[in-house]
């Protein structure tokens, strides 16, 4: 069966090539050798398909040579999204004393560090808190005092998964950052 559309693949292929070049020599005006030109490029499309088709090989119906990349469609869940919001009253203003209540949904490491620091954009790029958490069972809330500070301005809170390396070092990854104003 593929050789005989191999065959009528290869015959109109040559047919189409002399249709082509009739229509080259007559400039295109010949209606007829354009006519031609489009049911032969029809034929090859054709042929070209079934071609295609019954070199498939496989269980069951198989339609096309085409076997499916991606055989699951179920969405990846995201694991530590932070989200990070004053404790009395909710947004993202705080003064010093206020409690910053930081939540990690999906949580995947045992120990987080989270870090209040000035905002980089006005040069003030240094640490004004940072505290350790640890996460045994249960939600992921954690919540942090805001230290007595002379800073008004925004800040970025970043929070990050803490792994022990080999050597006994801890080694931070970032899971999560927000930006919060000390007014």
């Amino acid at each position: 069966m593929r050789t005989k559309y191999m065959i009528i693949y290869l015959a109109v292929g040559v047919a189409f090539l002399a249709v082509s070049l009739w229509a080259f020599l007559s400039n295109g005006k010949s209606a007829r050798a354009i006519r031609y030109k489009y049911k032969l490029g029809g034929i090859m499309l054709t042929a070209w398909a079934m071609l295609s088709a019954a070199s498939c090989t496989g269980p069951g119906p198989t339609v096309t040579c085409y076997e499916p990349a991606v055989t699951c469609y179920d969405a990846v869940m995201e694991n530590n999204q932070v989200s990070v919001e004053v404790k009395e009253y909710g947004g993202q203003k705080l003064k010093s004393g206020d409690v910053l209540v930081i939540r990690i949904d999906y949580p995947t490491f045992g120990k987080f560090r989270c870090r209040i620091t000035a905002d980089p954009d006005n040069g003030d790029a240094f640490v004004i808190q940072s505290q350790d958490f640890e996460f045994l069972t249960g939600e992921a809330v954690f919540e942090m005092t805001l230290v007595p500070t002379d800073y008004k301005g925004n800040t970025k809170v970043t929070v990050c998964g803490l792994n022990i390396t080999e050597d006994g070092t801890e080694e931070e990854v970032p899971v999560g950052t927000a930006i919060v104003t000390i007014f």
